[in-house]
């Protein structure tokens, strides 16, 4: 009787293992990703705590109930399972890239499979031989071990706490649906951006329906040379709305907030002259931006179920923490999360959902009831997986259809959309673009060559295609010039040198920028890695600087791993600088003493200003107009390390639009050409 009394050796196991897969586990994966949850973990507590405490309960009654054999084995395993489960979550991960709904190639994993199930099995073996062998002694260890186990694990959570203290709690904001089907009896500019819709992929579809298309899109110019910004659509949707990609040591969050601070589109609509709807993934904007963005409301959503969702958390703990085996059997798309969101109030939060949306657009019907012009800026799944739509936009399931139908079900549903603004008499006078977030990696190397086509107000041509080359960072200005009715055509924007996209990668939980370049048409110049990545919070590319090298910005761009911000993309000859403040970072063998900076650059227009700061010291200010060689001398003690921060303030920085020379609402100020830190210690 007395084997079965409970005591400590009967709890500890299933303490153990049920803090390390219910506590520990998701805690961990929620703080390491939780600028990509759109709910607080909050919403998790409840059930997480039920689970851990049903695990506990029955691993517990087990180690009791069981007879002594029985018992020993079984605690043994337990604590096995608790070890294990650790190790396969933090040092055992498998790099399956990022969970986005394409299908796994799970048969390349086999022989990982089989010796991590090997693995698993000769540990927990032992840990039942060892048990019975050595007896008390070992299960001393063991129990050692596990009160290790459990302190370190709260140690990291405490730890990752503090990292992520600055971010603060998850803000009680998000996007709702309210405005989703009004527009403007007058003037509107609709942005469809269609998950994944390579540009490619697209002429193949076009070419294999040509009279669907042109009967659908005509009066639409379709740019089949564009370079998109960043994928996936985590850094996609930032660098459309921002023209800014994350180059700097920073949280994901700060770079949200300076990125849509700073973003003429953004600032545009913070005039107050438009009505604004954002229908896209919240956790992606700066939603602080209250007066740029007019359809974000308060309040956490609220799960539909706090259960499934919790059950479908599980699932992604499961996928990392379980033997990798198992993996497939957990296998989930991270956008599944979205299918749990509630109402909070009156307004429902914006889910990704297309038949949702088409099934909505049919219902409510798009109504010219705004005050003011309109923007709206409409987010679908596309293409992205998993494929399940068929050609009417009809949900048929994985397996009963293919991404060609998938595709034309998406384009009949922006059709159907263009189809009510021309029962309004509204569509002529609209400026609608129907572009992809990012390429795809099956059709177009680093997904660099998205979907994008326009209307432009007032066309009336047969549907067509363009071979001007354009790239994504010029999507702000843009925007912006549809905005204020002044979008003719994108020539003004046309780019002729080198267009640069970034690629985030997974490589066993490291996550990286990594920078790629195209020189070329598309479907001539895959996009080539350029030797740069910037790791997500920490900067990666090698910035190494030897005194006396000249860096140049023209064609042979060897400037460019030392941007940070305020650089456009490389026009042959030059690079312009983009608004009032450039940064450049650089890092000498040693302490520099005494420098002489010398900057080569034209100007835009007029004389410009020019403030030089080197780790934000100010230097020197001088005035430049037309080709300058200007020379700045950097006292020794300004850099007291190795990295030398350059940063030029230029005040006078204006845009192309200003002076009516063109839509290019751009500010430029310096056409950089090269650069070079000159040492003048003997």
């Amino acid at each position: 009787m007395n084997k079965r009394r409970l005591s400590l050796h009967h709890i500890l196991p299933g303490f153990s293992l049920a803090f390390t897969l219910f506590v520990f586990a998701p805690a961990d994966l929620y703080l390491s990703s939780s600028e990509e949850f759109w709910f607080a973990p909050g919403a998790l507590v409840r059930w997480l705590l039920v689970f851990a405490a049903a695990a506990f309960v029955l691993i517990t009654l087990l180690a009791v109930l069981l007879p002594p054999k029985l018992s020993v084995a079984f605690r043994a395993a337990v604590y096995a399972c608790s070890f294990l489960s650790w190790l396969q979550g933090n040092l055992l991960v498998l790099n399956y890239g990022e969970l986005d709904g394409r299908t796994i190639n799970w048969s390349a994993y086999t022989l990982p499979y089989v010796l991590d199930a090997l693995f698993w099995l000769a540990v927990i073996v032992l840990f039942i031989l060892f048990m019975f062998r050595f007896r008390k002694k070992f299960r001393r260890i063991l129990e050692i071990a596990a009160c290790v186990l459990l302190v370190t694990q709260v140690l990291t959570l405490a730890f990752s706490l503090v990292l992520n203290r600055k971010e603060g709690p998850k803000e009680s904001l998000y996007l709702s649906n309210s405005g989703q089907f009004t527009v403007s009896p007058e003037e509107n500019t609709i942005v469809f951006v269609l998950d994944t819709v390579d540009s490619v992929f697209f002429e193949k579809v076009a070419e294999q329906y040509p009279e669907l298309i042109g009967r659908e899109f005509a009066d639409f110019t379709f740019y089949r040379d564009t370079v998109g910004g960043a994928a996936r659509t985590r850094y996609a949707i930032p660098f459309i709305l921002t023209g800014d990609v994350d180059r700097q040591e920073r949280t994901y969050t700060d770079y949200l907030k300076d990125a849509y601070a700073t973003s003429p589109l953004m600032n545009e609509l913070a005039t107050g002259r438009y009505d604004s709807g954002f229908y896209t993934f919240g956790q992606f904007m700066d939603l602080t931006r209250t007066d740029a963005i007019g359809n974000v409301a308060s309040g956490t959503p609220a799960p539909a179920s706090r259960l499934r969702l919790t059950a479908q958390f599980m699932r992604l703990v499961a996928f990392r923490y379980l033997p990798s085996a198992f993996s497939r059997a957990f296998w989930m798309y991270s956008g599944d999360f979205e299918r749990w969101k509630g109402r909070v109030g009156a307004d429902s939060a914006y889910i990704l959902d297309d038949v949702a949306f088409h099934r909505d657009l049919a219902a409510q019907k798009v109504r010219p009831v705004a005050e003011k012009p309109c923007f709206r800026f409409l987010h679908l799944r596309g293409v992205h997986s998993p494929i399940i739509l068929d050609a009417n936009a009809q949900q048929v399931g994985f397996g009963n259809t293919d991404e060609t139908q998938q595709c034309l079900g998406v384009l009949k549903i922006v059709s159907d959309y263009l189809e009510q603004l021309k029962a309004l008499g509204l569509y002529d006078k609209a400026t609608v673009l129907v572009m992809a977030d990012h390429g795809s990696y099956s059709h177009s190397n680093a997904g660099q060559s998205p979907l994008f086509m326009v209307k432009f107000s007032g066309a009336s041509h047969p549907f067509e295609t363009s071979e001007l080359p354009l790239s994504y960072s010029s999507l702000p200005e843009i925007l912006v010039s549809a905005l204020r009715g002044t979008l003719t055509s994108l020539e003004p924007w046309k780019t002729t040198g080198p267009r640069y996209c970034y690629m985030r990668s997974e490589n066993n939980a490291t996550v990286s920028l990594t920078e790629y370049v195209v020189n070329g048409p598309v479907w001539e110049a895959p996009a080539a890695e350029t030797g740069v990545a910037f790791h997500e919070g920490t900067l990666n590319s090698s910035r190494a600087y030897t005194p006396g090298t000249t860096l140049y910005f023209d064609e042979r761009d060897t400037a460019r791993p030392y941007f940070v911000s305020g650089i456009s993309n490389n026009e042959g000859a030059s690079v312009w600088t983009l608004g009032n403040d450039v940064e450049m970072r650089f890092t000498f063998p040693k302490t520099p003493g005494t420098l002489q900076l010398v900057l080569e650059h034209g100007t835009y227009a007029r004389a410009q200003t020019v403030e030089v700061l080197v780790n934000d010291q100010p230097i020197e200010t001088y005035t430049a107009e037309g080709p300058t060689r200007y020379t700045v001398l950097i006292p020794e003690g300004t850099v007291t390390g190795t990295e030398l921060r350059l940063h030029l303030h230029l005040p006078d920085a204006l845009s192309p639009a200003s002076l009516g020379k063109s839509n290019d609402a751009r500010l430029l100020a310096l056409s950089m050409k090269s650069i070079v830190f000159n040492s003048l210690d003997p």
